[in-house]
């Protein structure tokens, strides 16, 4: 620092400012993205429940048919008939697709 030290208060400040607003805006990023992955994870638990009921409900014998696509309270979800199994598809909050099927005993 200089002797009269005039100036660079107002310089540290832009500087302290600067590097803060960088750390914010990283952590900020990182929360969002902890979020989706988070928002993913709860469509991951409804998709595995859905398939839980629909299975129950084939067990017993009932809804043959049914619907391709069921808008459940996270996401909107696909049913597919895949290698002799019954499979939910949906589209994650975090961009990726997702699959989870069922396992039967043979």
């Amino acid at each position: 620092m200089l002797k009269n030290s005039r100036g660079y208060f107002l310089l540290e400040a832009l500087l302290a400012l600067s590097v803060f607003s960088i750390v914010i805006s990283g952590v900020g990023l990182a929360l969002h993205a902890l979020y989706t992955e988070r928002f993913t994870i709860k469509q991951e638990r409804e998709a595995l429940q859905l398939l839980s009921n629909k299975m129950t409900i084939e067990a017993w014998g009932g809804d043959e048919g049914g619907s391709s696509f069921i808008r459940g309270q996270t996401a909107e979800f696909q049913w597919r008939m895949l290698e002799g199994g019954l499979c939910i598809e949906f589209t994650g909050k975090n961009g990726r697709t997702y699959r989870e099927c069922d396992v039967r005993k043979q």
